[in-house]
């Protein structure tokens, strides 16, 4: 399917510098026997993305402040719109470098977008949201967490200079050699009262750990890495504060569970052109096989369910704003996005037949891809509940 047919009037322009990037930087990546590609190419990629402009950056000067995915343009409805797209185009490529220019993008947008007084932003950030293989409670992701329930244990206790941090945040996706992390914890006040908050944690803070999870399913050009962090101080000009009312883990949250939708349709959008284009070339049984009955319906499945996620996701767009009824939007589109492109995968994949679960036809990395975009920030019966709970008014 053509990405652009959602791009509107003057935005087509960036989605063919995305897919010239994509063309030019990404593609190259799996010029080898590989099944993930050569992720020894993966800097380099990304130091191209940061000069062309697609990585955003909270550095004002640098090509991606404005128009970078999720840069300072995400503050409106088009400009959501146009981030999801861009990430969907480069993820029809490879999940993975998407998902590195997703998670930039979204500590950057933190940074620009809230009250902070940090005198030099880093480059290259990550956030650190998720303990343990839950997120947090609903109370904490709305700024309400006041106890061992919200799901939060890490703590930031106050020092003379601002805050001493403790605890691990699971499952953090990063760049590789990120200059710092934006770690939401629970923020004791010098009065003794507890809120949640956001700090930035230099990377080569004292006390901080990155601990590499080992083997993983999917997404393996982006760092999967546990943040383990033992008294870790940092001033107090490191804590940043939402601009409005709406709390900054509401924000993240938002941006998180659309780039990971726009991440999982992109991925079944070059999964179902993958195999219209080996249903086009493979003969069997007397056709080509796109004339097969089956064949055919396996197609035309895919394709329905990947036209349905992006117009969820582009609807969900379309609401974006600060406010709760945007954050339950966010969650349904993650939810029913990564279900439908996750069967749309599974369906391109049986066009191959067997050959689909080898590596040569790069089907088996989608079909990976696709299980770890499903099941990452917040299992399904995480998303279930916080819907329900929304839709009841108890959020």
């Amino acid at each position: 399917m053509d990405l652009s047919l959602y791009a509107r009037e003057g935005e087509r322009e960036f989605v063919e510098l995305t897919r010239s990037f994509v063309r030019k930087s990404v593609q190259p990546l799996f010029g080898d026997n590989a099944p993930d590609g050569d992720l020894g190419m993966v800097p380099s990629i990304l130091d191209t993305a940061f000069e062309v402009g697609l990585a955003a950056s909270p550095h004002s000067g640098m090509p991606g402040f404005e128009y970078g995915i999720w840069g300072t343009s995400a503050d409106n409805p088009e400009g959501v719109r146009l981030s999801a797209i861009l990430l969907s185009v480069v993820a029809e490529a490879c999940p993975g470098i998407a998902m590195n220019l997703h998670v930039q993008g979204l500590a950057s947008r933190i940074i620009t977008s809230s009250k902070g007084s940090f005198p030099e932003p880093p480059v290259r950030v990550a956030t650190a949201l998720q303990e343990g293989h839950t997120l947090p409670g609903f109370r904490a992701v709305l700024g309400q967490g006041r106890g061992s329930d919200d799901g939060i244990g890490t703590r930031a206790l106050p020092t003379e200079k601002g805050w001493a941090i403790t605890g691990t945040k699971s499952f953090v996706y990063s760049m590789e050699k990120a200059d710092a992390f934006l770690v939401f914890c629970r923020i004791e006040g010098r009065s003794g009262k507890e809120d949640t908050g956001c700090l930035l944690v230099p990377a080569d803070a004292t006390g901080l750990k990155l601990q590499d999870i080992g083997g993983r399913t999917g997404i393996r050009a982006c760092r999967l890495s546990h943040l383990i962090l033992k008294d870790v101080e940092v001033s107090s000009e490191c804590r940043f504060l939402p601009a409005d009312d709406f709390p900054l883990m509401g924000q993240a949250l938002c941006l998180h569970w659309l780039g990971i939708s726009a991440m999982a349709a992109g991925n079944a959008s070059g999964a179902l052109k993958a195999a219209r284009e080996y249903a086009a070339t493979r003969y069997q049984g007397g056709a080509m096989i796109e004339e097969h009955p089956a064949v055919r319906k396996l197609l035309a499945l895919s394709e329905a369910r990947v036209e349905a996620a992006f117009a969820l996701l582009v609807q969900t767009c379309s609401f974006a704003g600060g406010n709760t009824d945007f954050l339950r939007r966010c969650a349904i589109a993650k939810l029913m996005t990564t279900d439908w492109a996750f069967s749309a995968v599974t369906d391109a994949l049986q066009v191959f037949g067997g050959y689909g679960y080898m590596e040569d036809y790069c089907m088996e990395k989608r079909l990976r891809d696709a299980i770890v975009l499903k099941s990452a920030a917040g299992s399904r019966n995480y998303l279930e509940a916080f819907i329900s709970d929304a839709a009841r008014g108890e959020i």
